[in-house]
């Protein structure tokens, strides 16, 4: 895809889907919330079917017809979030999240399944190599807490979805303040490692040139 010279940070979320750092929010599908009823109708109807009975097989195949519709939904989905992203964006920081780990909530591993972040983020790195972009993962520690305006800590619950600052009056909404904040960190790391790429390009180019010279053959 054509380079754009954008950067942004995203910060996934149950609310949204995902927030932008220009405060952009994808809208959360929730296609298993939506057919839960369905599904737990198919689940009583095989439930309620003689076990090795032919109308039994048949409950059982509509019912993972239903889940691979689901599955399919959300894939289709994760593909057309990752590519409208890549194809606005050139580099695309997202938080480096063990969602192994958050599945261990009880109140958010239903919500956080549907969603398919983990799915999502492979689908986004995949699309953006594939387009000669980049996707970037960066420590997810404070993300949430730390103000985006000024950097102090301004400590809040998950139940508390906008952020106020007493340092420096900022007022956003809580996922719009991590993007920004995984933007900044994404950026920063970067501009650490540009110089630390220079240095290592600059050595192995007088290192190719040494072996160069003593083996007599001519410079490229």
């Amino acid at each position: 895809m054509p380079p754009t010279g954008q950067e942004t940070g995203i910060d996934l979320g149950l609310e949204s889907f995902a927030t932008l750092a220009d405060g952009t929010m994808i809208h959360t599908p929730a296609y298993y919330r939506k057919a839960e009823a369905y599904l737990r109708r198919c689940q009583r109807r095989v439930v309620r079917r003689q076990k090795g009975s032919k109308r039994r097989e048949k409950a059982i195949k509509l019912l993972a017809k239903a889940h691979q519709h689901i599955r399919n939904q959300r894939r289709d989905f994760h593909h057309q979030a990752a590519h409208k992203l890549v194809q606005q964006y050139d580099t695309i920081y997202f938080e480096a999240l063990e969602t192994a780990n958050l599945l261990k909530n009880h109140h958010l591993a239903k919500s956080i399944s549907d969603a398919g972040w983990s799915a999502f983020l492979n689908m986004l790195v995949f699309t953006a190599v594939n387009a000669g972009k980049h996707a970037i993962a960066v420590p997810p520690a404070s993300t949430s807490q730390t103000c985006s305006g000024c950097g102090i800590l301004v400590a809040k619950g998950l139940s508390v979805r906008w952020h106020h600052c007493p340092e420096c009056g900022a007022s956003l909404h809580r996922d719009h303040n991590a993007s920004l904040n995984i933007l900044a960190v994404g950026q920063n790391a970067s501009a650490m490692q540009r110089p630390a790429n220079a240095l290592m390009e600059g050595k192995i180019g007088r290192d190719t040139a040494i072996r160069r010279q003593r083996s007599g053959m001519p410079h490229a």
